[in-house]
């Protein structure tokens, strides 16, 4: 296994620019997860690594030493893609050995080497068959399994999972961090879907228009996201950010929103938005678990008034759709005890609020939450 370095790498094809001035250091072992929306350029930061593509400018290094000159093949690097890209006209068997066939491993090696992981991957019973007879499912447990078997030095999964039924998902999300721990590989993980990255990745980076937005642990992330995209791309349900203009008078803070509603803002909250006093529009932003009904808990709470839209069965929970004249908060009804239509009070806690500059999207105070 290897560490990468991925030191201000650039790619462009002809005026537009995929990937802009991009920086990343995952370490040995790591679990890396590369977010963002189709076409930010993530598919090709895995390809520049894999050398599939060549950079415009830049370097990557593996364990410090430059890459650039060096063959796809002799980067020993393991890929499993959205397609599986396996061989159907062979057996499990044969596309379980074949790289290691390729590399002249002696044969009692390969076959102890294929019933291991054949038996790790629950396809033991598919050995002799061809790979064309196998489900979606085992198709995908066998592309995982043909690039483990080799002990590549890094691992670069595209979108893996995509295919696969939801429940087989949670399922597989589940097994390749088991694969990660037992192999101890480096693994970089390209998906759009959130979840996925929070639930597999020791870090993420969330990439926007070829340009890093934020590069940190799942936890960090979600708590204290650098910006207004990072914000509304992390968590699920996702974040309250509601926009207005900033108005104060005499000794008051407000944001204006659009609709005629305000926000009377307090506490750390209020700070923040006045840590810059350039700033003329801002953002709003809470999580749909931190509002609460009730008492209210802290004189810095922010209180509002709604009516209940919309109820939501998420689980054991609802999600409740506030309308605020025109705009809209999403909160959590622990109890059930509301009801489509009831006007209700709410409480934003001020010191689970977050601030960020609208013109562009930076947060403001910069406070971990």
């Amino acid at each position: 296994m290897s560490s990468i370095q991925i030191r201000n790498v650039t790619k462009r094809f002809g005026d537009f620019t995929a990937v802009d001035n991009l920086t990343l250091d995952i370490e040995e072992g790591e679990f890396a997860a590369l977010l963002g929306p189709s076409g930010c350029g993530k598919t090709t930061t895995m390809n520049m690594i894999a050398g599939i593509e060549d950079l415009t400018k830049g370097s990557i290094l593996f364990d410090e030493q430059e890459l650039s000159g060096t063959r796809i093949q002799d980067r020993n690097i393991g890929f499993v893609f959205q397609n599986y890209a396996i061989f159907t006209h062979l057996s499990v068997y044969k596309n379980l050995s074949y790289g290691l066939e390729v590399k002249k491993v002696d044969k009692g090696e390969i076959e102890r080497r294929v019933k291991a992981m054949a038996d790790r991957m629950s396809i033991t019973h598919r050995l002799d068959q061809p790979a064309a007879s196998l489900s979606v499912n085992e198709m995908q447990k066998l592309a995982i399994g043909r690039s483990a078997i080799v002990e590549p030095r890094i691992f670069l999964l595209d979108e893996p999972l995509s295919n696969l039924d939801a429940g087989f998902r949670a399922y597989m999300r589940a097994e390749l961090k088991v694969l990660q721990h037992e192999f101890g590989q480096t693994m970089i993980y390209v998906t759009h879907d959130q979840i996925e990255a929070m639930s597999l990745a020791d870090k993420i980076a969330i990439i926007d228009q070829g340009k890093l937005m934020q590069y940190g642990t799942p936890l960090d992330i979600y708590n204290s996201p650098d910006n207004r995209f990072v914000a509304n791309f992390i968590g699920s349900p996702r974040m309250n950010l509601i926009d207005g203009e900033l108005r104060e008078e005499k000794d008051q803070l407000k944001l204006m929103v659009s609709g005629g509603a305000e926000i009377k803002l307090q506490g750390q909250v209020k700070s923040e938005f006045a840590s810059d006093g350039k700033v003329q529009s801002g953002s709003f932003g809470i999580r749909p678990q931190d509002i609460y009904f009730g008492d209210q808990r802290s004189d810095s709470d922010i209180k509002m008034h709604g009516t209940v839209e919309v109820l939501e069965r998420v689980g054991p929970k609802r999600l409740a759709y506030l309308h605020v004249l025109e705009t809209m908060f999403i909160a959590f009804d622990d109890q059930d005890r509301l009801k489509v239509g009831d006007k209700v009070p709410f409480y934003l806690p001020s010191e689970k609020s977050m601030a960020f500059d609208l013109a562009s999207g930076r947060r403001l105070g910069g406070v971990a939450k």
